[in-house]
């Protein structure tokens, strides 16, 4: 019964769903009581870069990134920071932009947007990813977790699943590794050949649908590290379920807001602008993100101001996309 797996699904927006799931997974993974958290404040935000330049900087993304925290002068707006990203913001703040050395997911959903928009580009997207997750992290290990989860959306855009998508994103993160090992300055480069296999490896594993299935099928007790629950996300969603929510739902169980918020994006690539079973705030927002990343227009001065929004959302004088 394994050879009539099916290995495609039918194309839906070509990853225009991918921030709206990345928002759904986030809220379900309950970082913020309330609704999404910072996990899909910096998604939007490199969106934003994304859509307007069709590339990144690393000044530019580190100045984006920082707006919302209250660079100038305003009253900061991100809600549930991850431990790291706060150090980072507050060394920056500081006036030194030195990246995090230890291990972290944070890079996994910041990558989701990559993955829409360099879809048909594997190089362009292994450099983005690259160029960007470096500004927060100097961990290789953990840089090459943001490409995978953003090879994996690419897939997804094209549907993508099973052992094909696993399979093509193991290709990728072979190429991105050589990339990383290039890069003398960052560490756990030796990690980088073992996280590769790793990667191959769940290949044969593909078919577990629950988070603790997937830890169990890697070996792995507890949270695990960062690099497990990355790799129990893939596993949770690449197979294509009648349920499209609850591969989220899994993926929040083991790695909260972050990883929920990582296959939030790999499936809503695949399954498109949706409603998801939980409600959050500015869901028409997220969802014309998707649609410019994925079709254009090449424009974001008719869209809402990121820092805007979020301080709305905050003081709640407005809500929704406005």
């Amino acid at each position: 019964m394994e050879e009539l797996e099916a290995r495609y699904s039918l194309p839906a927006g070509e990853g225009d769903g991918a921030i709206l799931g990345l928002a759904a997974g986030d809220t379900a993974g309950g970082a913020w009581e309330l609704g999404y958290s910072a996990v899909t404040e910096q998604a939007t935000v490199l969106s934003y870069q994304l859509i307007e330049h069709l590339q990144v900087s690393s000044d530019g993304v580190a100045e984006a990134i920082r707006e919302l925290d209250g660079a100038g002068d305003e009253e900061p707006v991100y809600r549930s920071e991850s431990p790291h990203f706060r150090r980072w913001l507050d060394r920056a703040a500081a006036g030194s932009n030195v990246p995090e050395g230890e291990p972290s997911i944070d890079p996994a959903p910041r990558a989701v947007p990559f993955g829409v928009a360099f879809r048909e580009e594997p190089e362009r997207l292994i450099e983005q990813v690259i160029e960007s997750e470096s500004v927060f992290h100097n961990h290789a290990p953990s840089i090459l977790g943001g490409v995978v989860v953003a090879s994996a959306v690419a897939a997804s855009c094209f549907a993508q699943a099973g052992r094909d998508l696993i399979a093509g994103v193991s290709e990728t993160a072979e190429m991105a590794s050589r990339a990383l090992s290039q890069r003398s300055a960052l560490s756990g480069v030796e990690e980088l050949e073992a996280a590769v296999a790793d990667v191959a490896a769940l290949v044969d594993l593909v078919g577990v649908t629950t988070g603790s299935d997937a830890m169990a099928a890697l070996g792995v007790e507890g949270v695990g590290r960062p690099w497990d629950q990355i790799r129990a996300g893939l596993l949770v969603s690449a197979p294509v379920g009648d349920r499209d929510h609850v591969p989220l739902e899994q993926a929040a169980r083991i790695g909260g807001s972050p990883l929920g918020a990582a296959v939030g994006g790999i499936v809503g690539a695949r399954v498109g602008i949706r409603a998801w079973p939980w409600a959050f705030a500015n869901d028409t927002w997220f969802a014309e993100i998707g649609r410019r990343l994925a079709r254009g227009p090449q424009e974001v001065a008719d869209l809402p101001i990121p820092y805007a929004v979020e301080q709305h959302l905050i003081s709640g004088e407005r809500r929704g996309f406005h």
